[in-house]
């Protein structure tokens, strides 16, 4: 009886974990996103070991009207700094993402076909453009 109740928490465990994991980011961190409001998370990433803080800074106060975004990755091997200014076009684009990460899609980097999970995909396309994204390992 015991091993068929842990059988049943470990299938319940693995498919809420699968749930939850489907994004990176909170609804909360999704719904500042769209809207370019000041707002900070941070997670422990157990795949990489890694502390990760995503963070939406506001518009640029250059007047472009571009959003900062900055998400830090700490781990044994450094922290790295990722800061991206968003048009509002590619903003929106994210932002579609985010609400549906899981969906398969097929984006250009640097002149290359690359197909992963939406999300993922998405945010790899800008991080890979010096003109949206720039990272720096302290």
């Amino acid at each position: 009886m015991k091993r068929i109740v842990l059988i049943i928490f470990a299938i319940y465990f693995v498919t809420v974990s699968q749930c939850f994991a489907a994004s990176k980011y909170s609804q909360n961190f999704i719904r500042h996103f769209i809207l370019c409001q000041s707002y900070k998370e941070s997670k422990y990433n157990v795949a990489y070991n890694s502390h990760d803080t995503y963070e939406i800074k506001g518009y640029a106060p250059d007047g472009s009207g571009k959003c900062i975004y900055v998400e830090t990755n700490s781990w044994q091997r450094g922290t790295y700094v990722t800061t991206c200014m968003f048009s509002q076009k590619q903003q929106e684009e994210y932002y579609r993402a985010m609400l549906n990460p899981d969906v398969k899609t097929s984006v250009l980097i640097k002149g290359m076909a690359f197909v992963d999970a939406n999300e993922k995909a998405v945010y790899l396309k800008y991080y890979n453009n010096p003109k949206v994204c720039k990272s720096v390992k302290y």
